[in-house]
């Protein structure tokens, strides 16, 4: 349950990207709609944002908020901000504003580049570079920024949803990226492989999307729509010769059952953020038998991927889908409640040390699930709260949560917050939020309410106020209006009632929920 060995490269993201863009100049790095960028037109590009973004006073150390739509310009600026010695936070302008501003003050962020209007983030000490201004895009030769830099060094800032009800900024370093995308057991890219760039900025799967193209010498092939439209996504995909492409658990399936032509050209496709089907994993099996399969596990803490369960035509699933062994530079502990290894077979709960793991949370009281223990490793450990157990195959399978986090659409989502939020509304009294698994893998979430009689209010006014509150992937799917919440025989609000009065509306509409689903994918740009 090991693979936490010292790789061989241990450098910073922009300078091994720079490796590239000296060795293979000329070899294109992003295509987009119709344009291309060669690596040294990539590299050059960044140089002179660089440049610029060192004149506007950014400096090494500093987070920079990144508000862009996918394009070859938020790539260039994202290099851009990592060649000054800074790491970028990517927002959504989708979110809450609220939600926003917190994220900007608690990483004490000064410069904001946006793409789009985001005056309503104008703060005193808070500079709004417009991205679209024509001189930031006028050269594509100027030379590499020389700065000092450590891999210790901090390179982006993501925020997840917590226990807490309160969001929390994962501070991520170089050295967890390059051990992601880098000498991996899991995956292997090459110079000649198209990877598809669909996840927005803001889930750290693009993490995955971006640094495995560019660090390893690949095109990365940005996706030109907003949202998903299957035809442009298979037409994209087709036309771009893509080998390699990462989708959640969602999409995946989606696309397994409606689309399963999509994947024709490629080679290594990873899903997760959510439990597999194996049903539909080996649809794709059969349909495209050059393809591997593979089942990306872990939080935004290990920096993307904890673990991965390769399948191909010779391995394939049979009932649960493994989220199978650590990845290099990673190591894997299963423990008791008194954090203690537990026997081989037994279920315990996650811990995670090695590369991967996060440097902590922007904010210092949230830091718990991060902790030293020499007894377990070496370095900083990162509890992840999910049970998880080793199966005959020394493989892993995932078995749950111990708190109320749960993932839907491949964001971890806490059910507290959820909850905390709808209580913050007028005229609600009580509010439960339950999780619903349908058979073939897809989740939705779904919402108990008891509502002052005088409410007035519909499921469509929860949903647009709750907009106001929370991103649009928290949002539950189904809201169950009722005079009163279920009680059990403790006093408490039964779940396990509630969960089937939920369950028997969903069932009624499973086929609108299933669609619902999906057409809420372009409200996430991926």
């Amino acid at each position: 349950m090991n693979n936490n060995k010292q790789q061989q490269t241990q450098d910073l993201i922009h300078r091994e990207f720079e490796y590239y863009a000296n060795q293979r100049p000329d070899a294109i790095a992003i295509k987009y709609c119709q344009q291309q960028l060669s690596y040294a037109q990539l590299n050059g590009q960044a140089n002179h944002l660089a440049q610029l973004l060192i004149k506007r006073g950014c400096q090494p150390g500093d987070t920079v908020a990144l508000m862009m739509d996918r394009s070859p310009k938020m790539i260039a600026t994202i290099l851009a901000i990592l060649k000054v010695g800074c790491a970028y936070l990517p927002l959504d302008a989708a979110n809450p504003l609220q939600r926003n501003l917190l994220c900007l003050d608690e990483a004490n962020v000064s410069v904001i580049i946006a793409d789009n209007d985001c005056e309503e983030l104008q703060h005193p000490e808070r500079f709004i570079i417009d991205a679209n201004e024509a001189d930031l895009w006028t050269s594509f030769d100027a030379p590499n920024i020389s700065l000092a830099g450590a891999t210790e060094d901090k390179c982006y800032v993501m925020y997840t949803s917590g226990s807490t009800g309160k969001p929390k900024g994962v501070v991520i370093a170089h050295r967890s990226v390059i051990r992601l995308v880098k000498h991996t057991n899991y995956v292997d890219i090459k110079p000649t492989d198209s990877i598809l760039q669909f996840a927005p900025l803001s889930f750290d799967a693009s993490t995955f999307e971006i640094w495995g193209a560019l660090l390893n010498g690949a095109t990365l092939v940005i996706y030109s729509g907003g949202g998903l439209d299957p035809n442009l996504f298979a037409r994209e995909v087709k036309d771009n010769q893509i080998t390699v492409m990462w989708l959640t658990a969602a999409l995946f399936h989606m696309m397994a059952t409606r689309y399963v032509e999509v994947f024709s050209t490629v080679k290594t496709l990873l899903a997760g953020g959510d439990v597999l089907s194996p049903k539909l994993i080996n649809a794709v099996l059969d349909a495209h038998p050059q393809i591997t399969v593979i089942n990306g596990y872990g939080p935004t803490e290990n920096t993307t991927f904890t673990c991965c369960h390769r399948m191909n035509n010779t391995n394939r699933p049979d009932g649960t889908v493994p989220i199978g062994i650590a990845i290099e530079g990673t190591a894997v502990h299963i423990l008791d409640e008194h954090q203690q290894p537990v026997k081989s077979g037994e279920e315990g709960e996650l811990y995670t040390s090695g590369l991967g793991v996060a440097l902590g949370y922007m904010d210092s009281a949230q830091q718990g699930n991060f902790f030293h223990n020499p007894q377990i490793a070496p370095g900083l450990i990162y509890r992840t709260g999910d049970l998880v157990a080793q199966n005959e195959h020394q493989a892993l399978e995932f078995r749950g949560r111990i708190d109320n986090l749960v993932k839907v659409r491949g964001f971890r989502v806490s059910l507290e917050e959820v909850q905390s939020n709808i209580l913050k509304l007028d005229k609600i009294n009580q509010a439960l939020v339950v999780l619903h698994k349908f058979e073939g893998g897809d989740q939705q979430l779904v919402t108990y309410l008891n509502l002052q009689a005088d409410h007035g209010l519909t499921a469509m006014d929860i949903k647009k106020l709750l907009a106001k509150r929370i991103p649009k992937y928290m949002i539950p799917d189904l809201i169950h209006l009722d005079k009163e919440l279920p009680i059990n025989k403790n006093g408490k609000i039964d779940k396990k009632h509630a969960s089937i009065v939920a369950f028997t509306d969903a069932v009624h509409a499973e086929q609108n929920t299933k669609n619902t689903l999906h057409q809420e994918l372009p409200l996430h740009k991926g």
